[in-house]
């Protein structure tokens, strides 16, 4: 599995980075043909952009699937655009038939998203762009070699982090594990989530230090102690917002957690 970092920025758009979106990519091990698939994790304000930088030929209709963590604005409003691409881009200029995207989401995601485009209430809304999928708590999904398990966590919305299984990078049948908190406060669902990972992409908003109200999100210092916590081999901190200091956080990870941690930068990529 690869993860390329899209968008990073916490609860709205930062001068650098969009908000939440990361690309996930593997080779599918059952073809012969090694059929790269491709999902996002999240998919919020402005990541359609340079997403398309990392999708051939920039298509944004290259991707097999949209999991969405929550339905805040800045994690699942650029599914807007990729509707658009979807229903208008050039492939359908062309008439070229093609199932509806899954789209895994809390209940809810097909009137919230066709609300925010502002679709008519007695049309299909965006059914005939997307096949949504409900998360239901730790019931399995598969989207084409991803094992995607949703895992409720503590935010003001229903919200899922996703513990996705696929293949490793080093081939061979050997798989590796991705855990991506979505954004939730520390609560016990985190631990079975990340627990032994190879990579916890955890959120980590702000330094512990500021005054903030509980059951929102986690401060650096919460992250570390979840990824201490559950065992997980490396860390990457995302989720910070335009005004935190993002030395400060990572000095809080890793003054909690004694192994690899580093911030998630828009357009690396991580090879699990």
């Amino acid at each position: 599995m690869r993860l390329t970092v899209i968008g990073c920025s916490g609860s709205v758009p930062g001068p650098d980075s969009p908000a939440s979106c990361y690309l996930l990519e593997a080779e599918d091990p059952a073809d012969p043909a090694g059929r790269t698939w491709r999902v996002v994790l999240d998919l919020g304000s402005g990541a359609s952009g340079p997403l398309q930088r990392h999708l051939p030929g920039g298509d944004l209709t290259a991707l097999d699937g949209v999991l969405l963590s929550h339905l805040h604005a800045d994690h699942c409003l650029d599914a807007c655009s990729l509707y658009v691409a979807i229903k208008y881009g050039p492939a359908a200029h062309r008439g070229e038939p093609r199932a509806p995207m899954p789209l895994w989401a809390p209940a809810g995601a097909a009137g919230r998203l066709a609300r925010a485009y502002d679709l008519p209430d007695d049309g299909p809304g965006m059914t005939e762009q997307y096949a949504f999928g409900t998360w239901a708590d730790r019931v399995p999904v598969q989207v084409g070699p991803f094992t995607v398990e949703p895992v409720l966590v503590e935010h003001p919305v229903e919200a899922y982090g996703l513990r996705v299984t696929g293949p490793a990078e080093a081939g061979g049948g050997a798989t590796a594990v991705l855990a991506y908190t979505g954004d939730t406060d520390d609560c016990p669902g985190l631990d079975h989530l990340a627990e032994g990972v190879d990579l916890l992409l955890v959120e980590a908003s702000f330094t512990d230090d500021l005054p903030f109200e509980r059951g929102i999100h986690l401060s650096g210092a919460r992250a570390g102690d979840v990824a201490a916590r559950a065992g997980a081999r490396a860390v990457l901190a995302t989720h910070l917002t335009p005004w935190a200091d993002p030395d400060a956080v990572l000095a809080e990870v890793r003054s909690r957690f004694d192994g690899p941690a580093d911030l998630a930068r828009p357009g690396a990529t991580h090879h699990l």
